[in-house]
C-alpha cells in the first residue's frame, strides 16, 4: 500500500509541535508566549554566515597581498625572524634595535609586523643603529612612583639598588641616633658615623671621641663605598678647637674661663653651654663630653649657672658642632640602606638611612649585573618595577637639585643610557619631565651608549663581539 504524501501544512504543524515540545522541556511552559529558542537559532545561523564571509575576505586578501604593503610605515618587523627595519627616505635599512629605529624615524611608533616577502621588492640599505641601545623602551616612572634606595646586605655580601617606591621592612634611624660603619677593604682609618641623613668621619684612635660617643667595643658595620658616597658628608666628629682656652670669659660669668662647660637648669630639663671669649654657645651632651675630655674643667661636674645669668651673656655660634649625633645604635644589622626621595629637595638632606634584617623588597627580584663583585664597590643587582624604566636628570645628593644635570634613561636591566636632548627623549617615547635622581647612585650603574640621532645614523657592515658569555 503506497504511503500518502504529507502536505506542507502537515509538515509545518509537525515542526510547530516539535518546537512546542522542546520549549516545554527547556522552559517548563508549553504556552509559547514567545520563542527565544528560534531567535537563538537565527543568531547562530547569522553568525556562522558572517564568519564565513570574513574568512573568505581574509583569504582573498592573503592571496592578493600575502606580505602586507609597506606603504610609508617608518618601522617594520619581520614576524618570522623578528628583524627590524627602518625607513630612511625611500630605503629600508636593517636596524640594530628599537631605540635606534625610533631615533632615525623621529617617532615613538612601534614596529609593524610584516612578512619577509613584503620586503622583497623594497630598496634595501646597510645596517644602521647604536650597538647596545635598548631593544625595548619601557614607560618611565612618574615622580610619585620614583625613589632611589641603595642597600648593602651583609650575608651574602651584596649591594642592591632599588628604583621606585618601597614598602620598607627596614627601620629608619631615629633622629640623633647614629650607626658606625666602615667601607669594605679600606682599613679601620676610614670609619664613619651615619646619622640624620649625613655621614661624618670619626677617628677611633681619638680616645676623647670614643669615650664621648660610648664607642668602646662597638664594631663598625661593613658597607660598600657606593653606599657611603650616597650619603652626604658632614664635618668629621672631633673635639672642637677652642681659641684662648683657659682665658677669662665674659664678666657676667665670674671666674668661669673660656672652654668651661656649664649647665643651665630649665623647666623641661637642663642644657649645656660652653663659655667662649665673646659669649656662650649652646651645645649637645655629646659635644659637652668631647670638650670636657679635651679642655681642663673646674671641678668634677659642670658648674650650674642660673638661667637669668646666662640670659645676660651673648649667644654665639663660633664652634662648628651643629651636626653631631646624640647616641650610637648598639647591636648588629644585616642590611643598611640609604634612601633618596626626589620629592623632598627643599629639605636639609634628601637622604634617609635605615637598618634592618632584610631588603625592603623580595630578595629574588631584580637583575644581577655583569659587573657584580660581591664585596667590591660595584652595584651587584638592580631592582625596578616590572616593565618600567626611569627618565632621570642627575642632581646633587643634597640641596634643592636643579635642571643643569644630564638626562638619562634607565632600563629594567639596570643599564643607564645618556639621552642627547629633549627631542631625542620624545622620539624614544619618553615623555618628560625627567625626574631628579642622585648622581652618586647613577654614577655606579653600568653605562650604555648615548641615545642620539647622530649616533643611530652611523652605517656599518658588521659588529665586533666584545666577549662571550662565560
Amino acid at each position: 500500500m503506497a504511503r500518502r504524501p504529507a502536505t506542507r501544512l502537515q509538515l509545518g504543524g509537525h515542526r510547530f509541535l516539535l518546537r512546542r515540545t522542546q520549549h516545554a522541556l527547556v522552559r517548563g511552559d508549553a504556552r509559547m508566549i514567545d520563542d527565544p529558542l528560534r531567535a537563538q537559532a537565527i543568531s547562530m545561523t547569522t553568525g556562522a554566515v558572517l564568519a564565513v564571509v570574513v574568512f573568505a575576505v581574509c583569504a582573498a586578501t592573503a592571496m592578493l597581498r600575502p606580505g602586507g604593503d609597506l606603504d610609508e610605515t617608518p618601522i617594520v618587523m619581520v614576524h618570522d625572524t623578528g628583524a627590524l627595519y627602518v625607513r630612511i627616505a625611500d630605503t629600508m635599512h636593517p636596524v640594530l634595535n628599537l631605540a635606534s629605529a625610533r631615533l632615525l624615524a623621529a617617532t615613538p611608533a612601534n614596529p609593524r609586523p610584516v612578512s619577509a616577502r613584503a620586503l622583497a621588492g623594497a630598496k634595501r640599505g646597510p645596517l644602521v643603529g647604536i650597538p647596545g641601545a635598548p631593544t625595548q623602551i619601557d614607560p618611565p616612572l612618574g615622580i610619585d612612583e620614583s625613589g632611589w634606595t641603595l642597600c648593602d646586605v651583609a650575608d651574602p655580601p651584596e649591594t642592591v639598588l632599588i628604583v621606585g617606591r618601597t614598602t620598607s621592612d627596614t627601620v629608619g634611624l631615629p633622629g640623633g641616633q647614629a650607626v658606625l660603619v666602615a667601607p669594605r677593604g679600606e682599613g679601620p682609618a676610614a670609619t664613619y658615623l651615619v646619622f640624620d641623613g649625613w655621614r661624618a668621619a670619626v677617628d677611633l684612635r681619638d680616645v676623647s671621641v670614643v669615650r664621648a660617643l660610648h664607642l668602646e667595643g662597638v664594631a663598625p658595620l661593613m658597607v660598600s663605598r657606593s653606599l657611603l658616597d650616597s650619603v652626604p658628608e658632614a664635618p668629621g666628629i672631633a673635639a672642637p678647637q677652642i681659641t684662648d682656652a683657659g682665658a677669662p670669659g665674659p664678666p657676667a660669668l665670674g671666674d668661669l674661663g673660656v672652654g668651661t662647660v656649664v649647665r643651665v637648669e630649665r623647666a623641661a630639663g637642663h642644657e649645656f653651654y660652653v663659655v667662649l671669649s665673646d659669649g656662650v654657645q649652646r651645645i649637645d651632651p655629646v659635644v659637652a663630653d668631647l670638650i670636657r675630655f679635651t679642655v681642663a674643667q673646674p671641678g668634677g661636674q659642670p658648674p650650674v649657672v642660673a638661667a637669668d645669668v646666662i640670659a645676660t651673656v651673648p649667644f654665639v655660634e663660633a664652634l662648628p658642632v651643629r651636626r653631631f649625633p646624640d647616641r650610637v645604635a648598639q647591636g648588629t644589622a644585616e642590611t643598611v640602606c640609604a634612601g633618596w626621595d626626589p620629592r623632598q629637595q627643599n629639605s636639609d638632606t634628601n637622604t634617609t638611612v635605615s637598618v634592618g634584617s632584610s631588603l625592603p623588597v623580595p630578595a629574588s627580584d631584580g637583575v644581577v649585573l655583569a659587573q657584580s663583585d660581591a664585596e667590591g664597590p660595584n652595584i651587584d643587582r638592580v631592582i625596578t618595577p616590572a616593565g618600567r624604566g626611569a627618565l632621570v636628570r642627575s642632581t646633587a645628593v643634597v640641596g634643592t637639585g636643579g635642571t643643569a644635570g644630564s638626562v638619562f634613561y634607565l632600563n629594567d636591566r639596570g643599564v643607564l643610557f645618556g639621552v642627547h636632548d629633549e627631542r631625542a627623549a620624545e622620539h624614544l617615547g619618553l615623555p618628560g619631565p625627567a625626574v631628579s635622581a642622585p648622581w652618586s647612585m647613577l654614577a655606579v650603574l653600568p653605562r650604555g651608549p648615548e641615545l642620539s640621532r647622530d649616533a643611530a645614523s652611523v652605517v656599518r657592515d658588521g659588529l665586533t663581539v666584545a666577549r662571550a658569555i662565560p
